[in-house]
């Protein structure tokens, strides 16, 4: 399994907690396979993890969810593209971005 894989998955998949689960097991299985990227797993993976925890048992919009989907797409995809350049430097500019767009963000999961 690589990053881009599980990035092409989530894409594909219907916004709702499975798919967040899914990213959940995908994350935590790279972090074993690519322990060199593990804080970039870490970081979907706990962001998987809050928004199952934080959803599972309510009822959301499809709005809400298609939305949230995006946004955790957008944060996939610019890792993805750093990752692909195998420049620890970019990675971590990215994994920095990133983290800032979500503090300044909404905070959904």
């Amino acid at each position: 399994m690589t990053f881009s894989e599980v990035v092409k998955t989530f894409a594909e998949s219907l916004p709702g907690t499975d798919t967040y689960v899914k990213l959940r097991k995908s994350m935590q299985t790279l972090i074993h396979e690519d322990p060199a990227n593990a804080a970039v797993y870490f970081l979907f993976f706990g962001f998987a993890r809050t928004y199952v925890m934080l959803y599972e048992d309510q009822e959301v919009s499809p709005k809400f969810a298609e939305e949230n989907q995006k946004v955790m797409l957008s944060y996939l995809n610019a890792l993805d593209a750093a990752l692909k350049q195998h420049d620890v430097s970019k990675i971590y500019a990215v994994l920095s971005h990133v983290v800032n767009e979500y503090e300044n963000g909404k905070k959904v999961f």
